[in-house]
């Protein structure tokens, strides 16, 4: 009888295998004349191939059928990328090769309070343990774990819920800097923003005081001011600009007033999402569209300047959060207009650098080939 744990290793030895060819799971099954939901079996342990196709998978491969049950025993390590509106999380080999990735709920603990949050990531952390129990470092890098004494507990809690797994918990910045030796800055602008510096071993905050306070380039800031430029054009009777009408078609409403219930009950969340029609309308040529982008951005600037002034660091500072990762051209471009500071982006997302920081746990280094074996294994699960 195979063991639960044997039959998930030898479904992911075989999703490992055909992704490496390039293959879909349908094209997969017709080369092998099997159903497509054989293999979805297989792939997700729910019931492993019998003999014949173990033999038929091997043949295929040009592997042994030995290859295929033998269990793995090498250490691989887990990184968590937190948000206020995603956790992702990813399991790699110790030289980079992505073997799992996905997506949960937002655990921003400002956001959903620390034992959602914590929640939400023990909860992944058991769920990749089940199929991954040689798992042996774990990296959080967590959006609002600066605030307060949220990043100790989380720590103290992980170590309590894992305590055979090598934690480490710090802001989600830490996987930015990851990304980039010769940053000495990280921007984020997500749902919330934040620019962290380099300050000794730490890193010092501007900003990030959470949207009650914060007025800084985030996409609740850009949201808030396309609602705010709308129900102003009503109050005062002015056509609709561009950006107004991208609003209410989204909102499905005739006028934005009418929707400033549901939009007070959907909250932060719900706000952050409107900021595509901000870029929808600047991307058309609205001008208030790009008085909004243009003003928040001036903000997130003036938190980049402040870094360089205070802390007299290289004025270099690597970029995360959706909003650069989805309008990153157009963001930098109006950043340029009001700071001189060199603003990266990588190619990876911020999951790669808490992988990255997961590696440096086990205490030996980070691979040469980390980076390449990451970004070419992660695009297979790239949707």
């Amino acid at each position: 009888m195979i063991h639960i744990l044997d039959i998930l290793q030898i479904g992911n030895k075989i999703r490992e295998l055909r992704k490496e060819r390039g293959l879909t799971q349908q094209a997969f099954a017709q080369a092998l004349h099997v159903s497509f939901q054989a293999v979805s079996n297989w792939e997700r342990g729910i019931a492993p191939p019998d003999l014949e196709n173990l033999i038929g998978i091997a043949s295929y491969f040009g592997i042994l059928v030995d290859d295929l049950l033998r269990q793995k025993t090498e250490k691989l390590i887990l990184g968590i990328d937190g948000g206020g509106s995603k956790t992702a999380f990813a399991v790699t080999t110790t030289d980079g090769h992505v073997l799992e990735f996905f997506c949960r709920n937002g655990c921003n603990p400002n956001d959903v309070g620390l034992q959602k949050a914590l929640k939400t990531i023990c909860d992944g952390i058991s769920e990749i343990l089940v199929k991954f129990p040689s798992v042996s470092a774990v990296f959080c890098g967590i959006a609002g774990v600066s605030t307060g004494d949220h990043g100790r507990r989380m720590l103290q809690s992980l170590k309590e819920a894992f305590p055979s797994l090598t934690i480490g918990v710090k802001t989600d910045s830490a996987n930015l800097f990851a990304m980039d030796d010769e940053a000495d800055m990280a921007v984020i602008s997500g749902t919330g923003s934040v620019v962290f510096v380099r300050n000794g071993e730490g890193y010092a905050r501007l900003g990030g005081w959470g949207y009650l306070f914060d007025r800084a380039g985030s996409a609740y800031d850009i949201g808030r001011d396309a609602v705010m430029t709308a129900l102003e054009e009503e109050e005062r009777m002015e056509k609709p600009s561009l950006v107004s009408e991208l609003l209410r078609e989204t909102l499905k409403t005739a006028k934005a007033w009418d929707a400033v219930g549901s939009l007070y009950e959907g909250g932060k969340p719900l706000i952050a999402s409107l900021a595509k029609v901000v870029f929808q309308g600047y991307g058309q040529g609205d001008a208030k569209a790009a008085d909004i982008i243009d003003r928040n951005a001036a903000r997130l600037a003036e938190l980049l300047n402040t870094g360089v002034r205070l802390y007299r660091v290289r004025p270099r500072a690597v970029a995360g959060g959706g909003l650069f990762e989805h309008y990153g051209d157009i963001l930098r471009h109006h950043l340029s207009k009001h700071t001189d500071v060199e603003i990266v982006t990588s190619e990876l997302p911020p999951i790669y650098g808490a992988c990255r920081q997961s590696r440096r746990l086990l205490g030996d280094g980070v691979p040469q080939d980390f980076y390449r074996n990451f970004k070419n294994s992660y695009k297979g699960w790239k949707k």
